[in-house]
């Protein structure tokens, strides 16, 4: 195990390290525990965070991944010890697409199928998503992200951002799981027209990045159906963030 400290709010807080294979630098540089730190920091008049215990890390490459740690945290207010077990896994971004017939007008969605082994499923649909890069480029990552996914070229001005239209910049994303896990989903919306045709050719097309390990087949619903096609957190957040922006208008 090793000991070394790492600064909050000017102070200096005891972190252990118990995985011996990693070096501590690479750990405390990791951008997703530096941004838990960040916004441990704007809480400063709530909280105090004591000490730090690093249980876990996954590494990606050469990169830090996922971090599992434990967090000695009081509130500021009357010493009270709050819950502090963290599985650090950082931001990603989920897109909403929306395709419409140039012939009927029907509008369809598009939902990715892949095995997702932590929930035991072998076919789990959901909307095109993946993790931040660590640029902090929000919309960058999300065209990346349908492209390898669904095969969709498109330039960013295309991308519509539901989270800031919903709650103005200051707000990352939404959580899914804040009760253990940092990750924040930045949610937005790509609307095209495209020929019948054209959007019938995407069903069961297989696409997905191979060198990441992903093997995706993609099903395209009509839209009024794809609260029932799919009961993954992300995609239900998103089309209801859509639902409620065209209906007040702001889309």
């Amino acid at each position: 195990m090793t000991t070394t400290t790492v600064k909050i709010n000017n102070l200096d807080v005891p972190v252990s390290i118990i995985p011996t294979d990693v070096n501590a630098e690479t750990v405390l540089n990791a951008p997703n525990f530096n941004k838990w730190i960040k916004k441990m920091e704007a809480e400063k008049e709530e909280l105090k965070v004591n000490s730090i215990q690093i249980q876990s890390v996954d590494m990606f490459g050469k990169n830090v991944g996922f971090l599992k740690f434990k967090a000695d945290v009081v509130t500021v207010k009357d010493n009270r010890v709050v819950p502090g077990i963290i599985f650090c896994r950082g931001g990603s971004v989920a897109i909403l697409v929306i395709l419409k017939s140039k012939e009927t007008g029907k509008e369809y969605s598009v939902l990715t199928v892949q095995t997702r082994v932590p929930v035991a499923s072998f076919q789990y649909s959901e909307i095109p998503a993946g993790m931040l890069d660590g640029s902090g480029h929000f919309v960058g990552v999300a065209a990346k992200e349908l492209k390898e996914e669904t095969g969709l070229e498109v330039s960013e001005d295309k991308l519509i951002d539901l989270t800031k239209l919903s709650y103005g910049p200051s707000v990352d994303g939404v959580y899914p799981s804040p009760g253990g896990c940092d990750e924040f989903i930045r949610l937005f919306l790509f609307r095209e027209t495209l020929d019948q045709a054209k959007i019938e050719e995407l069903q069961n097309k297989l696409t997905g990045a191979l060198d990441e390990n992903e093997s995706i087949t993609l099903n395209i619903v009509p839209l009024e159906d794809l609260w029932k096609k799919s009961h993954d957190g992300k995609t239900l957040s998103a089309l209801y963030l859509y639902e409620k922006l065209l209906k007040e208008n702001k889309l």
